[in-house]
């Protein structure tokens, strides 16, 4: 899998897992939800409204979302925004299809996260590794660094549907998991 991608293009784990998740949810009854943690300017909010979802995106920048705004105008979508710090924002429990998250991490609140996520409901992560501290560039705090195995680790309990960690072009964890249940 490649790596990450700056600016407006998806990263190519969520294009290439993205179509895979829709598959799975085709023929679910009633509207799919995604919420689009730490969503910044946009730019993985468009490929899942663009899917079909009921998209919610939040973010602690509100200037990030104005601009995620204008671009999700520009092309017609709509995507339901809010501003919040998700250290201590509430979730709601059963609520979400998918939680989607890349580059941000909440460690603390894995368990609320896996909660927001309704029975037979995906979880897509991808985010940096302590593995990015050798690149120079990037996030070096530990706080915001996954361990090695930490990410597949929180969702033992779910079906992981694919599970990685890569060195380049940067130091990252990924995992696609399915929440038990209906």
């Amino acid at each position: 899998m490649g790596g990450i991608l700056p600016g407006a293009r998806i990263s190519p784990f969520v294009a290439a897992w993205l179509p895979r998740v829709v598959a799975e949810m085709n023929g679910r009854q009633g509207p799919r939800r995604a919420l689009d943690l730490a969503m910044g300017e946009g730019r993985h909010a468009i490929p899942l409204a663009e899917a079909g979802f009921v998209t919610y995106g939040v973010d602690v920048a509100v200037d990030r979302l104005q601009h995620a705004r204008r671009m999700l105008l520009e092309r017609r979508l709509d995507v339901m925004q809010w501003a919040a710090d998700l250290d201590t924002y509430p979730l709601p429990v059963d609520h979400f299809d998918l939680l989607f998250c890349t580059r941000f991490l909440l460690r603390a609140r894995w368990d609320d996260l896996k909660r927001s996520v309704r029975q037979g409901g995906f979880v897509m992560y991808e985010t940096f590794t302590t593995g990015q501290i050798a690149r120079g560039v990037g996030p070096s705090s530990p706080d915001h660094l996954l361990h090695p195995g930490e990410l597949a680790g929180a969702f033992d309990d779910w079906t992981i549907l694919h599970s990685e960690e890569v060195e380049a072009p940067a130091a990252m964890a990924r995992l696609v998991t399915r929440k038990p249940g209906a």
